[in-house]
């Protein structure tokens, strides 16, 4: 009889057997913490990112509403300082200065025996 030989087979995982370069040798993973902190350095970084960008567009949002603001506050003003230009020609109007001098002021026009001509 032929004796038969009794091997232990081990599961092949990430053990000993490990991917093999093209020399033969054994590559060499970074250790696992390096890795994590590289992804946790990763997220950081983009989640700064993302703050930043949200930070720029709410600036960008609030300086929209300060120009809106002051777009309108601007056509108010045009619109009193038209306004007010109407109401400076009415006040300088001839008829109303010489309404004025004969009520309020007892003014009368100037004969022609008053008025002096000037060489």
């Amino acid at each position: 009889m032929v004796a038969a030989s009794k091997t232990i087979r081990r599961p092949t995982g990430n053990r000993g057997g490990g991917r093999r370069d093209s020399a033969g040798n054994r590559r060499v993973r970074p250790p696992r913490k390096i890795m994590t902190g590289l992804w946790i350095v990763l997220m950081v970084f983009l989640f700064a990112e993302a703050l930043l960008y949200a930070w720029c567009r709410v600036q960008c949002v609030n300086a929209g509403y300060g120009i809106d603001l002051e777009t309108r506050r601007h056509q108010e003003l045009l619109k009193a300082r038209n306004t007010l230009k109407i109401e400076l020609a009415r006040l300088k109007s001839p008829e109303r200065i010489e309404t004025i001098a004969r009520t309020r002021l007892g003014l009368l026009m100037p004969d022609t025996q008053q008025t002096v001509t000037l060489p």
